[in-house]
């Protein structure tokens, strides 16, 4: 396994990630992974985050994993920390987060440009990741499918997702600050299809423990849709 650090920019802030990958990158489907939100701890070095990198290079994918803007060492516009925080805040409970998705836009012009065009490529997203993944997912002709974990349904509005018609899993657990099991099962009914729903047992919203399995299950989708 190869993990190479790379860079790229958005709204021309240099921005970090890490690309994960056998020595056969071009020939093999990509996965982009959205990590959780910054004020709540969340970067490329997430336990989840980290966890899809290493099962789906196993399982014969490249991904790449990135930091938002602010976060870790990718440049922000905004320089004092206090002041960071506060403008992440806004997009912490369905505020503004149209940074988040322009940040992962970028991140998947970068990887399309590493991989080339003729390879599939899938997005999985953690929690507020989830919510940036799943918009440029559904709009970027370059994702052919995305898995969402621990989707804040009921924080977001999601009517972006009420057309799309592409593949899309959806992973929670009963015991999730995020979401609630009913606010999920809710949400998920008016999402169109196709789409599957799958629980966690005995977790909560950081599935520590239970990293590998998750991932084994984000994979084996991914794996499911390719050349379909």
């Amino acid at each position: 396994m190869i993990e190479e650090c790379v860079h790229f920019h958005s709204d021309k802030l240099r921005l970090e990630g890490i690309l994960t990958y056998n020595e056969d990158m071009q020939s093999s489907p990509a996965i982009l992974l959205c990590a959780p939100h910054p004020n709540l701890g969340g970067d490329m070095d997430n336990n989840v985050i980290t966890s899809i990198a290493r099962v789906s290079v196993s399982m014969g994918f490249v991904s790449l994993r990135f930091n938002y803007r602010g976060v870790g060492n990718s440049e922000c516009h905004i320089k004092g920390v206090a002041q960071r925080f506060q403008y992440w805040d806004t997009s912490l409970n369905g505020g503004d987060y149209t940074d988040a998705v322009a940040d992962t836009h970028a991140a998947l012009h970068f990887l399309v440009s590493q991989i080339g065009v003729t390879q599939e490529i899938f997005l999985a997203g953690y929690s507020f990741g989830a919510v940036a993944g799943m918009r440029v997912g559904a709009e970027s002709k370059h994702v052919k499918a995305f898995a969402s974990l621990s989707t804040p349904f009921g924080r977001y509005t999601l009517d972006f997702l009420q057309e799309c018609k592409k593949s899309k899993l959806f992973i929670y657990s009963r015991n999730d600050f995020a979401a609630t099991a009913e606010d999920t099962l809710r949400g998920f009914e008016g999402l169109s299809s196709p789409k599957i729903l799958e629980l966690i047992e005995d977790s909560d919203h950081f599935y520590r423990g239970q990293e590998d399995g998750l991932s084994q299950k984000v994979c084996a989708f991914f794996k499911l849709q390719i050349n379909r």
